[in-house]
């Protein structure tokens, strides 16, 4: 009993099916072979009848083949004669040749002791005739004819005696054929009630466990998660799935427990958040309101190139106009975007104020393809990378410092290169710039706070892909750096070349 509950659902409906299988089909077979041997013995019933039948026909028929030769002699009366002669002779070796008690056994040895006489003197009839003896063939004939009437006789007699006695076994075998199948059907559909009650018994206990399960986690997806799955020791699937499905549940309360108590605790940290942020705008109000006005500024610096234009201090006025274009800038494109055309003038109010205070040290040229120039591009990227290559490499070098940018396009990208002549970058140095680790500390003194890092991530999010930034030592000294810029449209088809 312990081993037969160990058994999984499976091998349970297996052995199910198999059990029922097997019983049902013994029981066909039985029923069928009860009723073919019963078939079987209604069909021999009249068989003695059909061979004594044949025998009848077949002496008959040798009778009249002999009689139409002796008559005329013709060649397919003798063949007619010997092949049923021939059939004859066979349907002899199935009578009895015994001495018996029996009336039927003894009237067929009978009826082959004067059919092997008939046969012989039908043959002496035939030699006759071949012989022309006209004399010897009549008595021949005529006594062929008497032993012929004999056999006739006696044939019918057994087979009317015979046909009496199988109609009675006829008629028991009938009764008993359909008693046979009275009860074998009554038999089949016992068993088959057997089998079904055997059946719903065993899968109610299969089921019933599956129901109490379904039952219970019908509650629990209606919100109550204090049902227990009821555990059924069945040794089979469903007690492993009752306790598991409690482990789960279980698991969940503590989940949902553990969920509630970080709720609060972020409840909790939103208010001091809130609090923090009303802190915060309150402080940049306070901040805000101690910083210089940008518009008095640019007002100011513009007074002063106005009036160093005045005096005819044509540089100073210029440097001043420059650093004027330059805050403005600053402070009016930061959060918008910008054309590729407003960025490089931004570059050149740069050098020029960097030139100013760096006695013209830094040579700068250009290469632009001016279909690009108004391609749109986050603002303030072109001049951090300027600035980096003044601050570290041409400033740490002796002698004269080259800044080339080039831009061009191909079939995916707008390509803008930056490079010097400097001290160059190390590879690794490079790997990490490209990897976020070093930018902040390539954006140099003088700087206008913004890295590499910063405008790196700024691409990478405007455009939504990685590959936008390259920066590597060149092999004939210096740096470049190469930004690629997904193309967008084509506005012009001139390239210039300027030198500053």
């Amino acid at each position: 009993m312990r081993e037969a509950q160990q058994k999984s659902i499976r091998v349970r409906l297996v052995e199910i099916f198999v059990i029922v299988s097997v019983t049902v089909f013994a029981i066909v077979i039985f029923i069928y072979y009860n009723l073919n041997r019963t078939i079987r013995e209604m069909d021999t019933v009249y068989n003695s009848n059909i061979q004594f039948n044949e025998l009848s026909s077949n002496v008959t028929h040798i009778q009249d083949s002999l009689y139409q030769y002796l008559n005329t002699k013709s060649s397919d009366a003798l063949e007619d004669y010997y092949r049923y002669t021939q059939d004859y002779q066979g349907l002899l070796e199935d009578l009895n040749r015994e001495t018996a008690s029996d009336s039927t056994l003894l009237a067929e040895k009978n009826i082959y002791n004067l059919s092997v006489t008939y046969l012989d003197r039908a043959d002496n009839a035939v030699e006759k005739k071949r012989g022309r003896d006209a004399q010897g063939v009549r008595e021949a004939y005529e006594e062929t004819a008497e032993i012929y009437s004999f056999i006739r006789a006696n044939i019918n007699s057994v087979n009317t005696t015979t046909f009496v006695s199988n109609a009675r076994s006829y008629s028991t075998l009938r009764v008993v054929l359909s008693y046979t199948t009275a009860f074998s059907i009554c038999v089949l559909f016992a068993i088959m009630a057997v089998a079904v009650g055997w059946i719903i018994m065993m899968t109610r206990s299969i089921t019933r466990p599956l129901i109490e399960l379904a039952n219970a986690a019908t509650e629990i997806a209606q919100g109550n998660m204090e049902v227990d799955f009821p555990i059924v020791e069945t040794g089979d699937e469903v007690t492993a799935v009752a306790k598991a499905c409690n482990k789960m549940i279980g698991s969940i309360r503590n989940y949902i427990e553990e969920t509630r108590r970080n709720y609060e605790r972020e409840n909790e940290l939103a208010a001091n958040e809130l609090r923090m942020k009303n802190d915060l705008k309150e402080a940049q109000l306070k901040y805000l309101q101690a910083q210089i006005n940008p518009h008095f500024l640019f007002n100011s610096l513009n007074a002063g190139a106005q009036l160093a234009m005045m005096e005819g201090a044509e540089k100073a006025c210029m440097f001043i106009q420059n650093m004027a274009d330059f805050f403005r800038y600053n402070v009016r494109k930061m959060e918008k975007d910008v054309t590729l055309q407003e960025e490089l003038q931004l570059v050149d109010n740069y050098l020029y104020i960097l030139n100013v205070r760096f006695a013209g040290d830094i040579h700068f040229s250009r290469k632009i393809d001016s279909r690009f120039l108004q391609v749109s591009m986050p603002s303030m990227i072109l001049q951090p990378i300027i600035e980096n290559a003044v601050n570290h490499g041409i400033r740490e070098m002796e002698g004269e410092g080259r800044i080339r940018l080039s831009v061009w396009g191909d079939d995916e990208n707008i390509c803008i290169a930056i490079e010097d002549n400097g001290v160059g970058i190390d590879p690794e140095t490079a790997r990490k710039v490209m990897r976020g680790e070093s930018a902040h500390s390539l954006s140099g003194r003088d700087s206008e706070g913004i890295g590499l890092d910063n405008v790196i991530n700024r691409l990478r999010s405007y455009y939504g892909r990685q590959h936008v930034f390259e920066i590597r030592q060149r092999e004939e000294g210096g740096t470049a750096v190469t930004l690629f810029i997904p193309r967008e449209g084509r506005s012009g088809s001139d390239d210039t070349d300027t030198d500053l």
